[in-house]
């Protein structure tokens, strides 16, 4: 008897805890049938479809960038629509992060265009769930507007969860799409499952985490995210924050720089206005007037 307690006491102290916030925990969910309908409930607000409609694409879809920090989370598409969901969970949130969200949306919409004499164009919806809290919404929208028009652009639709903004909310029977939120800001299994309460799905989310807790090869893939997304974030701020150092700032800005002007390539192809294109990039005209005459 004594020997069984010893056992579940060391199970418990080995148990590592596993955030529903991380990139790898939320693909290892995304791709499993079970989970969908706790997937279904967070992301079918902004969509108004069911996403078992939709098939996932594990992509590293490059936003511009060579290296491999530069990748989206979840790509979803379906045959029966032209729309292609993507999904962003961030983590460490902050401007660097927005501006790659922004290039993934504007580099699907140019890759979106089918070859031949039907040419269509897929409407992109990106929900970015953002670790962070903000002072006034829970949930913003986003567009562009036409600057000679006034017309609202209509070809993609972004849209930010504040995830801390849920913290503190317990599931009571009637708020599941709250309480599930919740789940991602929680900091102990214990939480959880207060956080879950008596809803089965949300249940079902920290019974998989807990025995994620328990699976070494995961735990490895999970640490090995959290300290690669900690030392990006850590250059970036030397780069951003001290740019007499090293020329690191200098080397953040061309970097940076050749991202929009990567961008800007694919958008001139198919034909989006100058206009737009400033706003999205923030390239001047000349840039894009040297990026016109160097295709000719």
């Amino acid at each position: 008897m004594k020997q069984k307690e010893n056992k579940e006491k060391n199970e418990k102290s080995e148990k590592k805890f596993i955030s529903l916030l991380s990139d790898t925990t939320f693909k290892h969910f995304f791709k499993i049938e079970d989970y969908k309908e706790f997937f279904n409930t967070i992301i079918k607000p902004y969509t108004n479809m069911d996403i078992s409609e939709f098939r996932l694409y594990d992509t590293e879809f490059n936003s511009g960038n060579e290296k491999r920090d530069y990748r989206l989370d979840i790509l979803l598409e379906s045959d029966k629509c032209d729309l292609i969901i993507l999904i962003e969970m961030n983590q460490f949130p902050s401007e660097e992060t927005k501006y790659k969200d922004r290039l993934y949306v504007y580099g699907l919409l140019a890759k979106s265009l089918n070859s031949g004499e039907d040419i269509k164009k897929k409407k992109v919806i990106q929900i970015n769930f953002n670790k962070e809290k903000h002072p006034y919404v829970s949930k913003g929208s986003f567009y562009l507007m036409d600057k000679v028009t006034n017309r609202e652009i209509k070809d993609f639709e972004i849209y930010e969860v504040y995830l801390e903004n849920y913290k503190g909310i317990r599931y009571n029977g009637d708020n599941k799409e709250e309480a599930y939120l919740s789940l991602f800001t929680a900091t102990s299994y214990e939480e959880l499952r207060e956080i879950a309460g008596d809803d089965k799905e949300a249940l079902k989310i920290v019974d998989e985490l807990e025995r994620l807790g328990l699976d070494d090869k995961f735990g490895l893939a999970y640490d090995n995210e959290l300290m690669q997304k900690k030392m990006i974030n850590t250059a970036r701020n030397w780069g951003y924050d001290d740019g007499k150092e090293a020329g690191k700032a200098e080397g953040l800005e061309e970097g940076a720089k050749a991202e929009k002007i990567s961008i800007a390539k694919k958008l001139l192809n198919i034909g989006t206005p100058k206009e737009d294109i400033i706003k999205v990039t923030g390239l001047s005209i000349e840039d894009l007037n040297n990026l016109l005459e160097d295709n000719d």
